[in-house]
């Protein structure tokens, strides 16, 4: 939860940071009327129309390559599973004794994977799990390549070799995708382009009498709520939206191992 609260404790301050600009902004265009009154502002809606453009294209390109990212994540997992599954499978190819070795490395290595995400916030046990599960894979291909050196039969050798690799190779695709995330740029400058444009927006509504307080509002909420699902997505195993059920295809794996 530790993460859920320096989210929302970001995006609250953005929230109240635009209600501080759109204010001073009201106010600069206050003073700037009282003391020019038929003064023209000349440009201010190219600068403005260029603001919020840029705004609407960084949060448009983020949350859509967010969202690219927390679909690819899901997948990953389904295409685990489906390598585990289909290595296991090929066991049979192999001679009794090594096929019940492995057997029991392939339940002890998937149960690591499912405790190593099931447990990903808390960073010792993960990484402990994680380490286990690189021990259990060095076993597994020791094991297997022997076997079907032994065996000398290049169709077993492919089929058996290739779909063990194959395994070990998604699970660094998925170790990858944790770690793939836009640059901490990309949230400066959208924090700093929403302050910007709330600014733009209060000298805008400094011709009214009373400052309309609830668009202000709408405008502020609108643009951390959408800030806060962004950063959410980008870490779906800590915020409030969690990518744990597409894990559930990994635990049917498990449950099906005979």
């Amino acid at each position: 939860m530790e993460f859920v609260a320096v989210a929302l404790i970001s995006t609250t301050l953005l929230c109240l940071g635009m209600a501080g600009s759109i204010e001073t902004g009201y106010r600069m265009g206050k003073r700037r009327l009282e003391k020019y009154p038929e003064s023209k502002s000349e440009g201010i809606g190219a600068v403005e129309s260029s603001i919020f453009g840029i705004l609407g294209l960084i949060l448009a390109f983020t949350f859509t390559g967010t969202l690219s990212r927390y679909e690819s994540r899901t997948q990953l997992v389904l295409k685990e599973a489906n390598a585990i599954g289909t290595a296991y499978l090929r066991l049979d190819l192999l001679p009794k004794n090594d096929r019940d070795k492995l057997r029991s490395l392939y339940k002890e290595y998937l149960q690591s994977r499912i405790n190593l995400f099931e447990n990903y916030e808390n960073r010792q046990l993960s990484d402990s799990y994680f380490r286990q599960g690189l021990k259990l894979q060095a076993q597994i291909w020791e094991i297997a390549n022997a076997s079907v050196l032994l065996g000398k039969n290049p169709g077993i050798m492919t089929l058996v070799l290739s779909s063990t690799n194959e395994m070990i190779d998604v699970a660094n695709e998925r170790l990858q995708a944790t770690r793939t995330h836009p640059p901490i740029i990309v949230y400066i400058l959208l924090f700093i382009l929403a302050l910007a444009s709330a600014f733009l927006v209060g000298e805008s509504m400094s011709a009214n009498q009373r400052r309309p307080l609830l668009y202000m509002a709408i405008f502020c909420v609108t643009i951390s709520a959408i800030t806060y699902v962004i950063i959410d997505l980008e870490f779906p195993r800590l915020g409030l939206i969690k990518i744990h059920w597409g894990d559930k295809v990994l635990v049917e794996t498990l449950e099906n191992m005979k």
